[in-house]
């Protein structure tokens, strides 16, 4: 039965069924993305004794995140208790075997191929856990604070252990969270139920390149949206670290950073206390252009210190961004591949963020950081007005589109020949929050 309107809190997601006992494990276990990154490159490096090998093995666990999707399929099809844990022990133990064996580049490689979904999981299971209720909007925008916190303080917990320990030991610790983390999740989550709003996915056969959410023109005009994010936000983090490198003090670009992710954390709980009526191609646009002139400012602005508060007004935008691509993913995904369709939305992310640091490196050689930051900001606006244009096709011939979708969004029938508009345009549910 849905909630009333007052309900919808931070408290009223967490004090749901099974939400805190799912939740906080899944922290615990996308704590150990934010370690990875130092856990890896020092132990790596302190084994080798090269910096390079480091770098290769860094970046091959990037690459195989190109396979995210394929397993949150098999997640889809067979349910997370199912897959989850088998990819959560095989990743384990492959960076316990990095941290202890003389061929960590291996080893690393081999964790990025089996790393499990959990983002993408804990999306799945907010969406299971808010069924019923008007509440999934709130559970999202809780989730991506959360990501964005443990994104800021699993860097400097990492930084810590390495001062503690030889860096073996803080990835061995990352290995132990993921494992942990995974394993209290699936414990805890729910099975869905299946209702004739939710069909199952069908039985049979997994065709792993078959192109499932993908074959949704929404779906691709969101994912397209965030490319330009990801290359937009990296472009401005190489170009954060020229900064300060050229003022003297590359230890300053840690802090600029770290002002990104405290803007798009109050970004989050700003977005979250607001009721929101407009359809998601109008937020998309709102906030692609409050990101873009975060960016175009950076351009221009003298010093580190206005340099980080002009980013972190940008900031604000980031995690609003990732709940409206979230949920229009949500929408558009056929059928049984809604945790598919949000991993989608981190790897076009990821690749967006290579696009962005291999542009950044160029342009801030060959030209400037100002450069940098100038072309970010354009090819932000450039998304934002695309989406600002876009508009919502007529579910018949003359008839406007309803303005009040189904609870848990529309779904591909709602739509004329079975698609909806790009960018993700169906409007939003009115999201009752009991502050607005």
């Amino acid at each position: 039965m849905p909630r009333p309107a007052a309900a919808g809190s931070y408290r009223a997601v967490l004090l749901l069924p099974s939400a805190l006992r799912t939740f906080v494990p899944a922290l615990g276990g996308r704590l150990a993305y934010g370690l990875l990154p130092l856990a890896t490159l020092f132990t790596v490096q302190q084994a080798t004794g090269s910096y390079s090998a480091a770098g290769l093995a860094l970046a091959l666990f990037g690459l195989a995140s190109i396979t995210l999707p394929a397993k949150s399929r098999l997640a889809d099809v067979h349910g997370p208790r199912r897959v989850l844990p088998w990819l959560a022990l095989v990743c384990a133990l492959s960076l316990a075997a990095a941290a202890l064996t003389p061929w960590p580049v291996a080893f690393v490689a081999l964790a990025g191929l089996a790393a499990p979904p959990l983002g993408p999981a804990m999306r799945s299971a907010w969406r299971s856990l808010t069924a019923g209720t008007s509440l999934k909007e709130r559970a999202y925008a809780l989730d991506a604070i959360a990501e964005e916190t443990l994104y800021l303080v699993g860097p400097l917990l990492a930084g810590l252990l390495i001062a503690a320990a030889p860096a073996r030991w803080a990835l061995l610790t990352t290995a132990a969270l993921l494992l942990a983390g995974t394993l209290g999740m699936v414990a805890a989550v729910p099975s869905p139920s299946p209702s004739p709003a939710s069909p199952a996915p069908a039985s049979g056969p997994i065709r792993l390149f078959d192109p499932g959410p993908l074959r949704s023109a929404g779906l691709l005009g969101v994912l397209a949206v965030l490319l330009a994010i990801g290359a937009g936000t990296s472009v401005a983090y190489t170009a954060m670290a020229a900064v300060a490198q050229a003022h003297g003090r590359p230890g300053a670009a840690g802090l600029l950073e770290a002002a990104v992710g405290v803007g798009s954390v109050l970004g989050g709980l700003l977005w979250s206390r607001r009721r929101h009526t407009r359809s998601r191609s109008r937020h998309f646009a709102g906030l692609l252009g409050l990101l873009a002139a975060g960016l175009l400012a950076a351009s221009v602005v003298p010093g580190l210190v206005a340099l980080g508060a002009v980013m972190s007004v940008a900031g604000l935008a980031i995690a609003p961004l990732y709940v409206v691509a979230y949920l229009s993913a949500d929408d558009l995904s056929p059928a049984g591949h809604a945790t598919e369709a949000g991993t989608w939305v981190n790897v076009s992310a990821n690749a967006g963020s290579a696009l962005g640091a291999a542009t950044a490196g160029v342009v801030t050689d060959q030209l400037s950081p100002s450069a940098a930051f100038l072309i970010a900001g354009t090819a932000v606006a450039l998304a934002a007005l695309a989406a600002l244009v876009a508009r919502p096709r007529r579910t018949a011939r003359g008839a406007p589109a309803p303005t009040a979708p189904p609870a848990d969004g529309p779904s591909a029938g709602d739509f004329p020949g079975g698609e909806p508009p790009v960018l993700g345009l169906p409007s939003d549910r009115v999201v009752a929050d009991g502050r607005a």
